[in-house]
């Protein structure tokens, strides 16, 4: 199910294939392992939202929801360099997590790797727990990744809104 056009005061919407130069373009100056064309349109199918300011996209979020478990696992999430430290990432981040709340889901989970500090503290902000740790081995010693599973529990919409 896709989410409408979502919120006219701080451009976040639902992706289209129009988007995708700029999402690819952001998602290239963001991780080490860029997304291929492909993978964006397979996540139109699921939470998939953009901000623009002044038309230009700034940043994205891609979240799935497994209905059946009541819980959904953020998957992709970037901005734009130029745009870091503005608040455009809690910006996508409480939208989503308002939808998902919307859609009963009760539990919310993330991979982040270990030397993405700024996004740690971004998701600490929000209530984000480490609850889990995962150490990918390199062939070179001391080049290891390491990654936090990071979990929300949501609370129902009526009981509280998130901040």
């Amino acid at each position: 199910m896709r989410v409408n056009t979502l919120d006219h005061g701080n451009g976040i919407r639902s992706a289209t294939e129009e988007d995708f130069d700029r999402v690819l373009d952001i998602d290239s100056h963001s991780f080490s392992a860029p997304w291929i064309y492909n993978f964006f349109q397979s996540a139109l199918k699921d939470i998939f939202l953009v901000l623009e300011k002044e038309k230009e996209i700034v940043g994205y979020l891609i979240a799935c929801v497994c209905h059946d478990i009541e819980k959904a696992v953020i998957i992709r999430f970037a901005v734009h360099p130029d745009h870091r430290g503005k608040g455009i990432a809690k910006e996508l981040l409480r939208r989503c997590l308002h939808i998902l709340m919307e859609r009963k889901v009760r539990i919310v989970e993330l991979d982040v790797e270990l030397v993405q500090r700024a996004a740690i503290r971004l998701y600490e902000s929000f209530g984000f727990k480490i609850a889990n740790i995962i150490v990918f081995p390199s062939n070179t010693p001391g080049d290891e990744e390491t990654f936090y599973i990071m979990r929300l529990e949501l609370p129902k919409l009526e009981d509280k809104a998130v901040s």
